[in-house]
């Protein structure tokens, strides 16, 4: 199944093939069928001395006529996820699900150094996969040639549509084969099993931290928090244990985030993901609303542990706020279409329409941020500086 998966100068044959094991369980079988590719492969989760390769392959079809483009719906696919471990740390690895000379299963991804270091990542904001923007934003974003990708949910316009999910990784497939991609959930993915499915970010929930360097990381999960569209309850009893169960689960979310930057006061950076912003530009009385809501649900959290910036999506706009210390950027979209600004807000630093993506260079005495627009423009730029261990009481 994985074939030449490695090029390592002095790696060891022991440790290639502790790396291999995983992999080497189900090759004979799937060497003889080598049934098509339909998704991928893409590379995600990685770390110093592990990553997961992922594709999807089809396990079946229902024909029917007239066709629509949305034909993929009525296909099964079967996901496969392969764990490599005992890798080297700053080391390129090839990979090949094929193995036939082809490169249609091949790719490369590069573990994560040890130590403090330099890298560079990209958060997207609303990718909505089928929109042509999309494509032009990928590209952009494989020019400056991130170590690691974030997106801030919405990554299709209709989680529960298996042709969309197709679409998105047609347009980022280029981009995932080689750069690790990690995803929050958005209002657009719903409820739908086909997230983590296709998806592979550290842990095995809906929300998750990880390091690198002296940067920690940290995805929310915020969907259904404040949204009434994503309550489907029918009774006044099943809406009301709709209630309870979200704010159980938002409570333990609060609870594991608090417990989470608090053992990591030491990073000299901490950058958290979710989707709906704190702080909004946008004028539609929903969006408000849902600001509002997120800041009274937060409350000073992101400011009592220090946290250097929160990056969100949801509302199609670029916007870079600043509050008790902590910078809110709104990626703006990567492809689902911008919306006009409304009157700016007393925390506004900088705020734009258009499509764009977000740029962060990190190194030791600071981190450089540029938002570029789907030109290759500069729509803003601004830096931040290592923190302070922050103690809370």
């Amino acid at each position: 199944m994985i074939s030449r998966l490695m090029r390592n100068s002095g790696m060891s044959a022991v440790a290639l093939v502790a790396a291999l094991l995983a992999a080497m369980v189900v090759a004979p079988a799937l060497a003889q069928e080598r049934p098509p590719i339909a998704i991928g492969p893409y590379v995600q989760n990685v770390g110093a001395d592990n990553a997961t390769i992922c594709w999807a392959t089809w396990a079946g079809h229902v024909g029917f006529s007239p066709a629509t483009r949305y034909t993929d719906n009525a296909r099964a696919y079967q996901h496969h996820k392969v764990l490599l471990r005992n890798l080297k740390p700053g080391t390129t690895y090839t990979y090949d699900i094929r193995g036939d000379g082809s490169d249609v299963g091949k790719g490369t991804f590069t573990t994560v150094p040890e130590g403090d270091h330099s890298f560079t990542f990209v958060v997207l904001g609303d990718t909505q996969g089928d929109q042509g923007a999309h494509r032009y934003i990928v590209r952009r974003v494989i020019a400056e040639k991130p170590d690691l990708v974030f997106n801030a949910g919405d990554l299709t316009s209709d989680g529960r549509d298996l042709w969309r999910w197709a679409t998105f990784f047609r347009v980022s497939g280029d981009l995932m084969r080689s750069v690790p991609y990690y995803p929050a959930y958005g209002n657009h993915e719903g409820d739908t099993p086909y997230f983590l499915d296709f998806l592979s970010p550290p842990g095995v929930g809906r929300y998750y931290s990880f390091n690198r360097g002296g940067v920690h990381f940290v995805v929310l999960d915020t969907p259904g928090l404040y949204m009434p569209d994503d309550n489907q309850a029918v009774t006044q009893a099943e809406q009301q244990r709709f209630v309870e169960r979200r704010e159980q689960y938002w409570q333990r979310q609060m609870q594991w985030l608090k417990d989470d930057l608090a053992g990591h006061r030491d990073a000299k950076y901490v950058f958290v993901f979710f989707h709906y912003p704190l702080y909004t530009v946008n004028a539609m009385p929903g969006y408000v609303i849902g600001a509002r809501q997120m800041r009274e649900a937060f409350g000073t959290v992101f400011h009592d542990y220090g946290v250097t910036a929160v990056f969100n999506g949801h509302d199609h706009q670029y916007h870079h706020a600043l509050a008790g210390g902590v910078h809110f950027v709104v990626a703006g979209p990567a492809g689902g279409s911008p919306r006009p600004l409304a009157p700016l807000l007393p925390e506004t630093v900088k705020a734009a329409t258009g499509y764009c993506f977000v740029r962060v260079k990190v190194a030791a005495d600071k981190a450089v941020v540029r938002i570029i627009g789907i030109r290759g423009d500069t729509v803003d730029e601004f830096e931040l500086r290592p923190r302070a261990a922050r103690r809370v009481h």
